[in-house]
């Protein structure tokens, strides 16, 4: 499953480079946040940390840069963006948009849960796909 930029709303879509995590795998698009060290790690379920945005770049196990703390480019943009996202718990449905969801992981949502509200549905796509907005829990960072 996956969750892609959809539609940038005025939100100043643009990379930045942040230091990834060592000996952590990434797919691109992976939605990442930064961890209590500092560096960028995927999104889990209920994490502490604020979405940062969408990781630009494949990084295998067998990368050569798997265990360095490399700079990686991050797709980020202000809460405006709205996404194209996957639902990997749950069927969506029409009901679900003015809702919060959770995200399951770092590429999924489940529409089922809202116990952590980090998304915002804004638009119904089909059983398995709806638009969302991430939500800040820390507040719009503006540039």
């Amino acid at each position: 499953m996956t969750i892609r930029l959809y539609r940038e709303n005025g939100s100043g879509v643009h990379l930045e480079w942040y230091q990834k995590a060592a000996s952590e795998t990434f797919t691109f698009n992976d939605v990442v946040g930064i961890n209590t060290s500092g560096f960028v790690t995927k999104f889990v379920a209920g994490s502490a940390f604020p979405i940062v945005g969408l990781i630009q770049r494949t990084i295998g196990a067998t990368a050569s840069d798997y265990a360095s703390t490399t700079k990686v480019p991050v797709l980020v943009a202000s809460v405006e963006a709205e996404y194209l996202m996957d639902v990997d718990t749950g069927t969506a449905a029409q009901t679900d948009v003015g809702e919060y969801c959770d995200l399951v992981d770092h590429n999924g949502i489940n529409v089922g849960a809202s116990s952590n509200n980090d998304v915002y549905v804004t638009g119904f796509v089909s059983a398995s796909q709806v638009i969302a907005k991430f939500v800040n829990k820390v507040g719009d960072i503006q540039e």
